[in-house]
C-alpha cells in the first residue's frame, strides 16, 4: 500500500505554490513521505514526486487577512477532487499553511480508520480547545485542513458528497442557515461526513487531539526550527515558543516574510 501526501496551491496575490516548496520539505523530514502536488503552473522543484497541473479554480470568493489587511482571492474550490486526483493508497492532504513539525501524524497514517480529519480547535493563545459550530442549527465544524483518507466506499462517499454540497452551496446554506457568500470547505466537509454516516455524529474520523491554531493577529516568527509566538492583550506583548507541535498559520504573510517569499 502506497502512503503520500497531496497539496493544492493556486497562485493569487498569495505565493501559494513558493509556500508548498516549504510545506512539502517539512512532510518529507518528519512524515517521511512522498509528496504530489497540484497546481496550474509546474514549480520548479524537486521536494515533489509528481506535480499534477489542472485549471485553475475560478473563484469570486474573497476573504479578509487581518495579517494583510485588506480581502484577497481565495481559491479554494478544487480541495474535493483530491480523491480523484492522488496517486496514493492513503493520502495526507494538507493545507500549505499547515506546518509539520513533529511525526504525530505518522500512527493514524498508519491506521486502518478510513477517513480523519480533526474536530476540536485550539488557538495557541488559549488553553482550552473547543468546538466550533456554524449556522443556526449549531452543526458542529469538522476542518478540512488536514485531512487522511484511503480508496473506501466510506472516502468515496464523503468526497462524492463533499462536491454535490458545494455544487449545490445555496441550498445547504439556506437549509442550515449559514452564510452562503463565501464557500468554506470546513462546512461542505462537515455536511458530507454527516450525511455520509447516517445524520450520525462521525466521531470515529476524529484525529484524538486539536488543530493548532495560529490566528493572522498572532505574530509568528521561526528560529532554528522554533516557532516563536507573540501576540498583545490590551497594551502588553506576550510571547513563547512551541516545539515540536504542528501548527496551522493562517496568517500567510508570516509564512512569507519567514521563508523570504
Amino acid at each position: 500500500m502506497t502512503t503520500g501526501a497531496l497539496l493544492f496551491a493556486f497562485d493569487s496575490e498569495i505565493k501559494y505554490s513558493k509556500l508548498a516548496v516549504e510545506c512539502a520539505r517539512r512532510i518529507k523530514e518528519y512524515l517521511g513521505i512522498p509528496v504530489t502536488l497540484v497546481t496550474n503552473k509546474r514549480v520548479d522543484s524537486k521536494l515533489f514526486q509528481n506535480q499534477i497541473i489542472t485549471n485553475k479554480p475560478k473563484s469570486t470568493n474573497k476573504r479578509y487577512f487581518a495579517d494583510r489587511s485588506k480581502s484577497i482571492t481565495w481559491l479554494n474550490f478544487d480541495r474535493n477532487s483530491a480523491l480523484d486526483h492522488t496517486p496514493y493508497d492513503r493520502t495526507l492532504l494538507v493545507d500549505i499553511d499547515y506546518m509539520i513539525n513533529s511525526d504525530d501524524l505518522l500512527p493514524i497514517l498508519q491506521s486502518s480508520q478510513p477517513f480523519l480529519c480533526h474536530r476540536r480547535v485550539q488557538r495557541v493563545e488559549s488553553p482550552d480547545a473547543k468546538i466550533d459550530t456554524f449556522g443556526t442549527k449549531n452543526t458542529q465544524q469538522w476542518w478540512a485542513t488536514v485531512v487522511i483518507f484511503d480508496r473506501s466506499k466510506f472516502s468515496q462517499d464523503v468526497f462524492t458528497a463533499w462536491k454535490m454540497i458545494q455544487t449545490n452551496y445555496k441550498h445547504y446554506a439556506n437549509l442550515f442557515g449559514f452564510d452562503q457568500s463565501q464557500f468554506r470547505n470546513d462546512y461542505a466537509l462537515s455536511l458530507a461526513l454527516l450525511l455520509c454516516n447516517g445524520n450520525i455524529l462521525p466521531t470515529q474520523c476524529e484525529i484524538p487531539w486539536p488543530l493548532l491554531n495560529v490566528n493572522p493577529h498572532v505574530n509568528v516568527l521561526l528560529e532554528d526550527n522554533t516557532w516563536w509566538i507573540e501576540y498583545k492583550v490590551v497594551d502588553r506583548l506576550k510571547k513563547f515558543c512551541i516545539r515540536n507541535k504542528d501548527l496551522h498559520i493562517m496568517g500567510k504573510s508570516y509564512l512569507e516574510k519567514m521563508y523570504a517569499l
